[in-house]
């Protein structure tokens, strides 16, 4: 068995979007890499993968029956942010502000250890919305921070580069 280590450079966790257009999948969108960028300062990151149950109870049994539904999936993560790609474009891709607030479908690939260079970096990829963005900025936390949170369109899909 082999953990998910992410404490040496080669293996950080890496957030890399593009809302230039719209493409048949992540992995078009990807391979546009004028348009791609990565999200900095990456402080937490939390993939929720959660599939919905319809629940009842019958007359005749002791327990509860239970089927999934479709699934709800988001990637909810906190960043510092960075003046360039929060307001500023990169290519023909907004900056996080703009994508937000023009509610524009983005694309993404969330590499789990790594950011793609390696021949054996796991990601998980798919389109978006970017949502909850809330900067902050206090005495005792002196730059500002986000959460934000990608509302996923559809199905995660998986690969490795």
């Amino acid at each position: 068995m082999a953990y998910i280590a992410v404490n040496s450079s080669d293996s950080f966790v890496t957030l890399k979007i593009n809302n230039s257009g719209t493409f048949a999948s992540a992995t078009l969108a990807m391979a546009d890499t004028a348009n791609v960028y990565t999200v900095p300062a990456l402080q937490e990151i939390t993939v929720n993968a959660t599939p919905g149950i319809f629940r009842w109870k019958q007359l005749d049994t002791l327990s509860e029956n239970a089927l999934t539904t479709s699934s709800t999936n988001s990637v909810e993560c906190t960043i510092v942010l960075d003046d360039s790609t929060f307001f500023e474009q990169q290519g023909d891709s907004y900056g996080i502000f703009d994508t937000v607030t023009g509610k524009y479908l983005t694309y993404f690939r969330l590499y789990w250890a790594g950011d793609g260079a390696g021949a054996s970096d796991r990601y998980i990829e798919g389109s978006a919305y970017l949502s909850a963005l809330a900067p902050t900025v206090s005495p005792d936390s002196p730059v500002w921070t986000s959460p934000i949170t990608l509302e996923v369109v559809g199905d995660f899909t998986s690969g490795q580069d």
